[in-house]
């Protein structure tokens, strides 16, 4: 198995609008590789927005945003006219395709989120936008939070990836949802698990084939977001922030 750990990730905004995006693809442990991304799964951004924060309205194209709010709220505008507070119970998938424009802010409250950003399968289809309303049960029951059409999940994402979302008590172990050519990688969003031979903690990552990673045990209370990938499935690298191969943000060592 390879794991990606919590420090080692590319780091840009500033005090108020934090991020630290992990390239999937980097779980390898291969920085010289051509193609930071896990297949289409391009990019995860683990963000915390301050309290009074504008993002200004700008653009997508050819981009899957998938906005998992995890603490607190934001407030998400678009030209389609929509005006919705994303929560943790409120998630959104934005198929930006040839052009989607959209401005977030944190008016009441400030958040810990993941904006996950996945290649599309083709470039320039029609423009979209998904929320959808959930109720969080901490029953260590896994939920599909989005994924490609065959799965019927709640939020379609154009292209073969699927995110799962699970929220368990210390000492429960976990069997992993398995999809036929679908290779998982498991991010601890917060809290603490095992695998064989290794402790994952808060912002830690695995993957292995489906015959390796198949459960984890909980250390404690712990949410975790699971991807599953086909990693030979099409793609484009047409879109303005899915499709960069490599960063030139700062490398964060410890």
């Amino acid at each position: 198995m390879h794991i990606l750990r919590n420090n080692q990730y590319f780091r840009y905004g500033d005090e108020d609008f934090q991020v630290h995006t992990k390239r999937p693809g980097l779980i390898f442990q291969d920085f010289d590789r051509e193609d930071y991304a896990f297949g289409p799964l391009s990019r995860i951004d683990h963000v915390h927005l301050s309290q009074d924060y504008l993002i200004k309205m700008h653009l997508h194209h050819n981009d899957e945003i998938l906005s998992y709010i995890y603490k607190g709220e934001m407030h998400h505008r678009d030209t389609d006219d929509n005006e919705v507070v994303l929560t943790p119970e409120r998630l959104m998938v934005m198929n930006a395709g040839r052009e989607f424009y959209h401005e977030e802010s944190t008016p009441d409250a400030g958040n810990e989120m993941l904006q996950i950003l996945i290649r599309p399968e083709k470039e320039d289809l029609e423009p979209d936008v998904q929320f959808w309303e959930r109720e969080i049960r901490e029953d260590s029951e896994w939920n599909l939070i989005a994924g490609p059409s065959f799965m019927n999940p709640p939020m379609r994402i154009r292209n073969e990836v699927a995110v799962f979302d699970v929220h368990g008590k210390a000492g429960d172990e976990l069997t992993l949802p398995r999809e036929e050519a679908m290779t998982p990688w498991l991010y601890v969003m917060d809290g603490s698990i095992e695998i064989p031979g290794e402790v994952l903690n808060k912002g830690d990552a695995v993957t292995g084939s489906r015959e390796e990673l198949t459960s984890v045990k909980l250390r404690e209370d712990s949410t975790l977001v699971l991807f599953l990938v086909d990693l030979d499935a099409p793609m484009t690298l047409k879109g303005n922030f899915s499709g960069h191969k490599r960063n030139n943000m700062k490398r964060y060592k410890q």
